[in-house]
């Protein structure tokens, strides 16, 4: 019986006279995404897999493109018959995943026939799908466009459409559960803030990165230019959501953080809101520069925050995070005579 290639339904335009295939459209929906899980680090994985009984596509994908933070579009590419490779394989008999992940060589079933992919352009769209207390779940959908698939008789079957291969999932923890609660925001020196603020005598001030951000709405009267005494920081409150944490499924931008508007329906959005804590604000000033002026540094820390995730309000229930320890946010400067 003939084989149906590339494990989905080929429906064929036209026999040319050179003895090339043109191939309207093929279907990778139908068979999961496989690799063999051998990497410590899943984003240093670059073998994949899809195999239905004895037919069998392999990814060999070019190191480097997955990665865990929301991609736009267009930016994590390569190309087949380059960088990446691709092959299809039919075999004697039923193939399983063993038989590509197996240390020592398998030598039943055995090819009968191959075709590698001379060219295409591989893209991967990379976005966070699932958010939980401690985890980020991202999933990187690798898609394939204009696919040309040369066998040993040098006949070609070329797909114009721009096909799914498949979507390989990985988790990194989130910024709260590191092991100092965002750390990872330490290396962004200045807050940025916001030209409007939603709360009265507050100051909306934030740090992005990527997918995620934090934000602080933070009463005016913890950033007067005056020095604290030691041990004596300004404090206020956290208890009614001054402190927000938000991870998107798309790359982030100013505006989404400080536009008192709902976001685009199209945009998931995970937020962890604070329920009580304190802020602390301790001060130091520099000498007068030669104008007289005195610069105020402000250090912002949270002090035993607990942030609740929310939920939908239907299907899915708040989740309280226990309180984390107190952590520096970051510094805010002022400048007065």
């Amino acid at each position: 019986m003939k084989k149906t290639l590339l494990l989905g339904i080929l429906i064929l335009l036209s026999a040319c006279d050179d003895g090339d295939l043109q191939i309207e459209r093929v279907d990778f929906d139908t068979v999961s995404l496989a690799s063999c899980g051998l990497e410590d680090d899943p984003l240093d994985t670059t073998f994949f897999f899809k195999i239905d009984g004895d037919e069998a596509f392999l990814l060999e994908l070019e190191g480097g493109l997955l990665v865990n933070e929301s991609s736009t579009e267009g930016t994590l590419t390569s190309t087949l018959g380059g960088s990446s490779n691709l092959v299809y394989r039919l075999f004697s008999d039923d193939v399983s995943s063993d038989y590509f992940c197996s240390t020592i060589p398998v030598l039943e079933p055995t090819v009968i026939n191959e075709n590698t992919a001379e060219a295409g352009d591989i893209a991967v769209n990379t976005k966070v799908t699932a958010v939980s207390k401690d985890v980020k779940t991202y999933s990187h959908t690798i898609l394939i466009s204009g696919l040309v698939l040369t066998n040993e008789q040098n006949e070609s079957i070329i797909d114009s459409s721009t096909l799914t291969y498949g979507t390989f999932k990985t988790s990194t923890p989130t910024s709260l559960n590191l092991e100092v609660p965002f750390m990872n925001y330490e290396t962004i020196t200045n807050f940025s803030e916001c030209e409007s603020n939603s709360i009265e005598g507050s100051l909306r001030l934030h740090k992005m990165i990527n997918d995620e951000y934090v934000s602080l709405d933070i009463p005016l009267t913890t950033l007067v230019n005056e020095v604290t005494e030691i041990d004596t920081p300004r404090t206020a409150t956290l208890e009614n959501g001054e402190f927000n944490y938000t991870v998107l499924d798309t790359v982030i931008t100013d505006d989404m953080i400080c536009s008192t508007a709902a976001l685009s329906e199209e945009i998931i959005s995970h937020n962890f809101i604070s329920s009580s804590g304190a802020i602390n604000v301790e001060t130091v000033a520099s000498e007068p520069d030669g104008a007289g002026a005195i610069t105020y540094t402000h250090t912002i820390s949270l002090n035993s925050a607990v942030l609740v995730l929310k939920g939908d309000g239907a299907d899915v229930a708040d989740v309280t995070i226990t309180a984390l320890d107190s952590f520096v946010l970051g510094t805010y400067t002022t400048v007065g005579n």
